[in-house]
């Protein structure tokens, strides 16, 4: 993705301006951090998508996040065990 395609990205999904996409999209050129936040983001929100479907219509945003957080620290792959039940890491698939 070049710089303009990041850039455009954002403006498209993260519904700010022309210059915050651009700066966002910069730094995601050189903070060696960027990809460990956003993998982080990406596994939280397939936790929650896989959460959702679990317990199907009996979903809110505030059950799933007390459930998050009545575990503490764990790491992602723990709160997948612990809220779904699983025995194996399908944090991405």
């Amino acid at each position: 993705m070049t710089l303009d395609e990041g850039t455009k990205f954002f403006m498209d999904n993260w519904y700010q301006g022309e210059k915050p996409s651009y700066q966002e999209a910069l730094r995601g050129t050189f903070d060696p951090g960027y990809i460990v936040y956003s993998l982080g983001k990406l596994m939280m929100l397939k936790l929650r998508h896989d959460y959702q479907e679990q317990i199907d219509g009996k979903f809110s945003l505030r059950t799933f996040h007390d459930a998050v957080l009545a575990q503490g620290t764990a790491p992602l792959w723990a709160h997948r065990r612990l809220l779904l039940n699983e025995t194996a890491d399908a944090s991405l698939e």
